[in-house]
């Protein structure tokens, strides 16, 4: 059980005096009042200006021991900061570009909640917060006024609510608070931007509008592929399997070229066949297996500069403008759902975590199959009844059968 303390007096030594308490040699300095109480075997304390906020302490400690909700001292100091490292270290296994958005997420609750307490963190106070992120280097240390800032991006401002709850959940976990007070709908909704699918004379113009043959290669296998930009850079001819038809995706690349892991950090294989499975064979033919695939016409990984500066000439001269190579990913997509694929086929073709987030991000796509769905209700109705029809003459037949050999 937990007990008040006063810091300032002690009892008398004088067994013989009529005054049970003496000053104490901390007689009118700091605060005077303690709550003491055990926590893993040993005595801690709080101190506080008055006596009445002390008891109101000890009452806390005692209702939180009884409940199981008490955050032991020991504990109550961990900050955010303190979670941030082991939670950062546990993704180490993520691609080098996820990462580096955690850790870009992360560079703005540092400075406001870092050395902040998680026992002391508030739903409500995180939920105000988030909506007034703005981005980092505008208003301060660029001679960009503060309302001229510009205000953080939803997806940005959803990282960052999504970091701060996972460090929360880390918190429950090790056991430095009981509940974690973030709840779902504080964090930003993903807000869904406007897709683009280009239709098939964009396509064409645009491969017509290619310089090279190396930059029309990788625009095919982006449109018929749906993999993601870095990840078709990052193929090796080793990649290629033209027996099995597939590609196999084993890692991305980032803007500078350099090698990283794929998105999720999942391997997955990709059909691909006909004119393009063709070409592919041959513009890998006497080439080393650990050769780049798609290379720029130089030989050599593309960059994100290097991409970018041909891909602008590119729609510039197709005629195309507001797309940027995703477009290509979204196309694919469309393009593979308008075939007849099922969402399963498209989540492991894009190599999305579930089916769900396909259906998420695509699923308005497959509504156009519901015009044709009546018809092809009614279609299957009838070659049920149809089947059952020949099933009833057959069984007649035989019954007839049966009788006229029983005449005989």
């Amino acid at each position: 059980m937990a007990r008040v303390k006063d810091l300032w007096t002690k009892a008398n030594p004088d067994r013989q005096s009529r005054k049970t308490r003496v000053h104490s040699a901390r007689w009118g300095t700091g605060k005077r009042w303690a709550v003491v109480w055990t926590e893993n075997g040993r005595e801690v304390q709080e101190s506080f200006t008055t006596r009445d906020a002390a008891e109101a302490y000890r009452a806390r400690v005692e209702v939180g021991q009884v409940d199981g909700t008490w955050i032991t001292k020991d504990k109550r100091d961990i900050t955010l900061a303190d979670l941030w490292e082991p939670w950062i270290a546990s993704k180490a296994e993520r691609s080098k570009k996820t990462v580096d958005g955690y850790r870009s997420a992360w560079k703005h609750i540092e400075p406001v909640w870092g050395n902040t307490p998680a026992c002391e963190i508030e739903r409500t106070t995180i939920a105000a917060w988030l909506p007034t992120l703005q981005a980092r280097g505008q208003a301060r240390g660029t001679g960009t006024p503060a309302s001229a800032a510009r205000p953080l991006g939803a997806a940005s401002r959803r990282k960052v609510g999504i970091i701060i709850n996972a460090l929360m959940d880390l918190a429950v976990d090790q056991g430095i608070i009981h509940k974690n007070p973030i709840r779902s709908e504080d964090i930003p909704r993903q807000e869904k931007s406007e897709r683009r699918y280009l239709k098939v004379h964009e396509i064409d113009a645009l491969l017509a509008a290619a310089p090279h043959e190396s930059a029309r290669l990788l625009v095919l296998v982006l449109l018929m592929t749906g993999i993601r930009p870095g990840e078709a850079k990052g193929l090796k001819v080793k990649d290629l399997d033209p027996d099995r038809r597939r590609l196999a995706i084993r890692r991305d690349v980032d803007a500078l070229g350099n090698i990283d892991t794929t998105k999720d950090g999942r391997h997955r294989d990709v059909p691909v066949g006909g004119d393009l499975l063709l070409g592919l064979e041959d513009d890998a033919e006497n080439r080393g297996l650990e050769d780049w695939l798609l290379p720029d016409e130089r030989g050599n990984v593309w960059t994100e500069a290097r991409w970018r500066a041909v891909w602008s000439k590119m729609t510039a001269a197709a005629g195309i403008e507001g797309i940027d190579t995703y477009t290509l990913k979204h196309t694919a997509a469309s393009v593979a759902i308008a075939s007849g694929a099922d969402v399963k086929t498209v989540q492991r073709m894009l190599g999305h975590r579930t089916a769900a987030m396909t259906l998420d991000v695509y699923g308005h796509l497959w509504d156009d199959h519901l015009d044709a769905l009546p018809g092809a209700m009614e279609a299957h109705l009838e070659a049920e009844r149809r089947q059952d029809r020949a099933k009833e003459d057959r069984r007649a037949e035989r019954r007839r059968r049966r009788s006229l050999r029983a005449v005989e």
